[in-house]
């Protein structure tokens, strides 16, 4: 019986635990997502250091993509 009591409070620590686990990974924020942000509030800057707005995605060497064209 205390096998299996403590089998069940660790699987319910565990999937408690996932989300939060998740969430824990922290977002990259350079310098230039910060200046991007400035001018082009409501992105996110990506892993890769991009800076991603739903309009437009703005790559640190300068290049800039128009999402709705991919331009």
């Amino acid at each position: 019986m205390n096998k299996a009591l403590v089998a069940l409070i660790l699987a319910t620590l565990a999937i408690s635990a996932a989300p939060a686990l998740a969430q824990a990974a922290p977002k990259p924020d350079t310098e230039f997502c910060a200046a991007k942000r400035k001018q082009d509030p409501g992105g996110i800057c990506t892993p890769a250091g991009d800076y991603v707005t739903p309009e437009k995605v703005y790559k640190p060497d300068g290049t800039v993509i128009n999402r709705s064209t991919g331009d």
